[in-house]
């Protein structure tokens, strides 16, 4: 169970409402959104504890509230047209302050990344007693240029398989991609848990490198 947090439906419904609209139009939209609210507390309580505070908290927080529109539809909102209006959303100009100061083509932002992904990891190996599952990183050397790390396990898998959801989650592996492309970086990746892979894994290179390694 996650502990009910409004913070993160705020944000992410009305820019998803507004891609929805964009693509599929108001009427659709109003679908999405009637019902959501209620399917967004509920889904939190079928949620793996994480833990309290745990750092990648708004991964899964951020997919729920995705999920309670598309839920909310009762079928209005395709699987394909939530996928794609997940990108559209990813491409809205507001986006673009995410990648403000996070250029991975700067040793300074590969470096704090590359902490930052260790700090996670050993945040889960600190409080195993506390939670149910957390994201599971895995780090080697194999590529010479960008970051690299692979994750076993993710909390937000394991939630749609228990709730009969997978059909959704490929949408939100893909939101990677752009999420990337905001931080002037590319990523290549070659298996994901949501497609029955043994890993997500997560090769991120800066934009201007040409034939990395």
């Amino acid at each position: 169970m996650l502990a009910y947090k409004s913070s993160y439906y705020n944000i992410v419904v009305p820019l998803m409402a507004h891609a929805i609209t964009k693509r599929c139009g108001r009427e659709v939209t109003r679908a999405c959104k009637k019902d959501s609210h209620r399917i967004y507390r509920d889904l939190l309580t079928k949620a793996p504890n994480i833990g309290k505070n745990n750092p990648m908290e708004h991964n899964i927080y951020m997919a729920i509230a995705l999920f309670s529109l598309q839920l909310s539809s009762k079928g209005a909102l395709s699987v394909e047209d939530f996928k794609a209006c997940a990108q559209d959303m990813m491409a809205l100009p507001i986006m673009r302050v995410m990648g403000i100061g996070r250029d991975f083509n700067d040793p300074k932002t590969l470096a704090k990344y590359d902490k930052t992904f260790h700090e996670d990891e050993q945040w889960r190996l600190d409080h195993l007693d506390q939670i149910d599952c957390s994201w599971e990183y895995h780090f080697d050397d194999r590529h010479k240029d960008g970051v690299f790390y692979y994750c076993t396990r993710c909390p937000i898998n394991d939630f749609c398989w228990a709730n009969g959801l997978l059909r959704l989650l490929p949408a939100m592996c893909a939101i990677d991609y752009p999420m990337c492309r905001l931080e002037h970086a590319i990523l290549h990746r070659d298996h994901t848990l949501a497609e029955g892979g043994p890993c997500c894994d997560f090769w991120i290179v800066g934009d201007k490198i040409k034939n990395p390694h």
